[in-house]
């Protein structure tokens, strides 16, 4: 109880009372609305700040960047989210006039290791033969990072002086940095391939029915969902996220908190509008590292531009034991990529398609690796 005083000096601590009260519950209140907004901001500064010295630093190591999955709140923020993934390579070459002032259609991008020269010369004389690619208004460009055997660096410059090309940027090319690859290729398409239609991604173990794409592209795939918002792949819905910590693909819970992740696309090979290509790559700035390549540009990506991948399933044969006896009996052309278990093996598999298709073979590239 108050001791005896006055009435307004018993008055006066009532009041001082009620207003500490009441503005502990704003103070309350008011924390608890900017909780989420705070988290997010220091999850993003203690997370995903990358190295100043990027370029030179953090090819030492890699990138790999925590990432816990947020239903994206940044949209409801009153600022701009800050720049998590700045992909600040630079090229060591570049093809840069690739595209200019041609009427392209395709703009084919082969991922590839450094040291694949016998892949990338096998794809020169194969499907990706330049005056085939030519017929159906298509260039091919192959995409990779750097390492650190010199020989093998020359190696490259050499074959880009020869064919030109080759897209190289200076990170480390390596299992764990294919996300990088996966932008650099659509960096390099917004700067310099934007007038394509279309863009076919493949890796270099993959062989391209050409003639399937084309046909299904321009017959069905335009009239039925034009030419913007696409993106076309063997779809996987459910993907489990593999926890054994023995495997090659293991995902700690750290990184990636759910058991299953959204839907995305085989890495092997898919199909992306090119006005995808630069959406997907303004929104890699705002979309923390994850180093599941497939699934941060066609799943991480695809949703933060909202764009939902289409099933082009049935047209996809990766089972490679099985793709042969396929070709010799390719009267459906059925199948628009095929996964080739043996590099030996192309040529004959390759004969094989185009003799079903009544093409006749193109094989002007003529230099020997």
């Amino acid at each position: 109880m108050f001791p005896r005083s006055p009435f307004l000096y018993k008055g006066t601590i009532v009041l001082l009372i009620i207003v500490l009260v009441s503005y502990t519950i704003l103070i309350q209140k008011l924390n608890k609305s900017l909780t989420l907004k705070q988290r997010l901001s220091n999850d993003l500064d203690s997370q995903f700040v990358l190295d100043s010295q990027s370029t030179l630093a953090a090819n030492d190591v890699y990138r790999t960047t925590r990432y816990d999955v947020i239903k994206s709140s940044l949209s409801n923020l009153t600022t701009a989210p800050p720049i998590v993934n700045p992909h600040d390579f630079e090229y060591i070459l570049n093809p840069a006039n690739m595209c200019a002032g041609k009427d392209v259609y395709f703009i084919v991008y082969v991922h590839t290791s450094p040291t694949n020269f016998r892949k990338r010369q096998t794809i020169r004389h194969t499907w990706g033969d330049p005056h085939l690619l030519k017929k159906y208004k298509a260039r091919l460009v192959f995409v990779l990072g750097k390492v650190a055997d010199d020989k093998v660096m020359t190696k490259i410059k050499m074959e880009y002086s020869h064919y030109g090309d080759i897209v190289q940027e200076d990170f480390m090319d390596s299992y764990r940095n294919l996300t990088y690859k996966g932008i650099a290729a659509l960096k390099w398409i917004t700067h310099h391939c934007r007038q394509a239609s279309f863009a076919i991604k493949s890796d270099d173990d993959i062989m391209i029915n050409f003639f399937k794409i084309v046909d299904e592209i321009k017959h069905q795939t335009v009239n039925k969902y034009g030419t913007k918002s696409l993106i076309l792949c063997n779809q996987w819905v459910r993907m489990k996220v593999l926890r054994d910590e023995k495997s090659k693909w293991y995902i700690p819970k750290k990184d990636f908190k759910p058991d299953f992740f959204p839907p995305y696309c085989s890495g092997s090979a898919f199909i992306l509008s090119v006005d995808v290509c630069e959406k997907m790559y303004n929104a890699s700035f705002f979309t923390p590292f994850f180093w599941v390549d497939d699934y941060y540009i066609t799943g991480a990506l695809a949703k933060a531009i909202n764009v939902k991948q289409k099933r082009w399933n049935d047209f996809y044969m990766l089972n490679g034991k099985i793709v042969s006896d396929i070709l010799r009996n390719n009267s459906k052309n059925k199948y628009a990529f095929f996964h080739i278990g043996k590099l030996n093996s192309i040529y004959k598999m390759w004969k094989n398609l185009i003799n079903g298709m009544n093409e006749i073979p193109l094989n002007a590239t003529t230099a020997k690796s």
